[in-house]
């Protein structure tokens, strides 16, 4: 009952932070849309901050769970290169809410509190972790560890940006899109299986030097 109601508070969360806004959104915003006591929300968070800490952590843990599963897998670089990217851009709908949340977090990251900073990064170096280990499987590649630092600097900077142009970015006066649907129409409006095939290729191109 207790993690049930939690997940309720939590979902409901998300709702409100996405439609109002994180930094505008206040405790009795998300208990008033719950319609429960502030006391209610207190009992699972002690305050908003830490429920974004928890959504953090459990973007997180389903990230670390999808590349140690990618990488226990009988695949070639690159098909692994190419599932690290296809998970970087192709985000299921049941943590959408979650990654739009992070969004609109990293973009405002001078407002954040060191412990939110330092649980995003965490996420960055989660996946700089993993994508070395896909750059270290390359054959007849012998990189040292600087230049394989400055390739995934690249890789990661050029996967970010188109990340935020092609799936988020909205005007310039609202910046990242944060509704749903809004979203999902995005989705549809692109050929983004063509999209990431292209990324992939160049990605590796560089990687391989063309070979």
């Amino acid at each position: 009952m207790l993690k049930e109601k939690k997940e309720q508070i939590l979902e409901a969360a998300k709702d409100v932070l996405l439609k109002k806004g994180i930094f505008k959104t206040r405790v009795e915003d998300i208990t008033n849309d719950l319609g429960i006591a502030k006391g209610s929300f207190y009992t699972y968070f002690k305050s908003k901050d830490m429920l974004l800490e928890e959504i953090i952590e459990r973007v997180y843990k389903i990230r670390e769970e999808e590349l140690e599963l990618l990488l226990g897998q009988p695949l070639n670089y690159r098909d692994q290169l190419k599932s690290f990217i296809i998970k970087r851009l192709m985000i299921s709908s049941e943590n959408l809410q979650s990654h739009l949340i992070l969004i609109n977090l990293t973009r405002n990251l001078e407002h954040l509190t060191p412990i939110l900073r330092e649980k995003l990064l965490k996420i960055e170096f989660l996946n700089r972790k993993f994508l070395k280990e896909i750059i270290k499987n390359i054959p007849d590649k012998d990189y040292s560890e600087e230049e394989i630092d400055i390739m995934i600097i690249f890789i990661m900077g050029g996967i970010k940006s188109y990340r935020l142009e092609r799936l988020f970015f909205k005007n310039a006066d609202d910046y990242f899109i944060s509704d749903i649907e809004e979203f999902k129409e995005r989705i549809k409006a692109i050929n983004l299986e063509k999209e990431v095939e292209l990324v992939v290729n160049g990605i590796l191109k560089l990687l391989t030097g063309g070979n």
